[in-house]
Order: structure tokens, then C-alpha cells, then sequence
């Protein structure tokens, strides 16, 4: 006897169309995910022009580290909203892979529960701080950027995370998946 296959409710797993709501946040996940990239490969570029410039001209560029540090949490978390939507992050299932299938779903919409509400304090706690740090005034310490600014960056991402997970938490559900022999 095989054990069920939980269906995502995707195109390409239920044979049929996702939902609007599935398709917004997928939408919105892979712009997300695609901004980030591109600051990661912005990133890499001016890594390799800072250390060409170091070892061949002395010249490296001004704050690299500054701007390294900041575009890679932005980075980092814009690539968060569209591995939930998509349940590509990683699981460790040592132990869930010999339980039954139904352990496994509850384990599911834990999870992802749990992930929603981590989101959200992170959310909500980054968008004061982010008011904090405007309020004050505080700027890096090279290139003088307002600190606010690429935090407040990432309260779009930890936001979409929250809903993703939330909309993952309720396909997990049994009421919210289909699930096939």
C-alpha cells in the first residue's frame, strides 16, 4: 500500500487552473524573487569591480562591505516569500517519512503556522524599527545611507512571507487539499 500524495492545488499538480488567490501570490513571490536575485547579481558585480580595483589600482570601491551587508539581507529576503509558496524549503523529515500521512499534514499546518506567525512578528517588529531608525536619524557609517532604508526593505518580504504561509498553512489543511490514494 502506498502512502497518499498530497495534492498542492498547482497547475501542475491538480491538472487545472490555481486559484486567483494562488496566482497573486505567486505573482508577487516571483517578483519578489527575481528582485532579489538581481541584487545579489549586483552584488557579485561590484564585489569583483571592489577587488579588481583593490589589488590593480588600489582603488577599491568606497563602502563595499556597507552595501554588501545591506543588499544581501534584502536579497536574502525577498527569495523567502516564493520558496513558501512553492514549499521548496528545506525539511528535515528523519522521522516524519515513517509516520502516517495524516501525522505528516498536521506537521504540515504546524509548521507553516508556526512560519506565519514568525513572519508576522518579524513584520511588524521591522516595520517600528524601521520607524525608530528613520526617527533618529542613523546612517551607516561610510556612505552615510539612512539605515531605515534597506530595512524598511524587507517588511514587504517577511509580509508576503506571513501570507504565504497563512495560504500554505490552509492547502495543508484536510479540508484545504485533495488528497489522492
Amino acid at each position: 500500500m502506498t502512502d497518499p500524495v498530497i495534492d498542492e492545488s498547482t497547475e501542475e499538480a491538480s491538472g487545472g487552473p490555481a486559484s486567483p488567490l494562488r496566482r497573486w501570490l505567486e505573482f508577487l513571490s516571483q517578483i519578489l524573487a527575481l528582485a532579489g536575485g538581481t541584487v545579489f547579481l549586483a552584488l557579485v558585480v561590484m564585489s569583483i569591480v571592489s577587488i579588481v580595483g583593490r589589488k590593480l589600482f588600489s582603488a577599491p570601491i568606497q563602502g563595499d562591505v556597507e552595501l554588501l551587508q545591506m543588499g544581501a539581507a534584502i536579497g536574502a529576503a525577498a527569495f523567502l516569500p516564493y520558496c513558501e509558496i512553492r514549499d521548496r524549503h528545506i525539511k528535515v523529515e528523519v522521522l516524519s517519512g515513517w509516520m502516517p500521512a495524516g501525522i505528516r499534514v498536521f506537521l504540515d499546518v504546524v509548521a507553516h503556522l508556526a512560519l506565519a506567525v514568525m513572519a508576522a512578528l518579524l513584520t511588524w517588529r521591522t516595520g517600528l524599527q524601521t520607524l525608530d531608525i528613520r526617527a533618529s536619524g542613523e546612517v551607516s557609517t561610510l556612505l552615510s545611507v539612512p539605515i531605515w532604508m534597506p530595512v524598511a526593505l524587507l517588511v514587504p518580504s517577511f509580509a508576503l512571507l506571513a501570507l504565504n504561509a497563512i495560504y500554505r498553512s490552509v492547502l495543508a489543511a484536510p479540508h484545504g487539499s485533495r488528497i489522492h490514494p
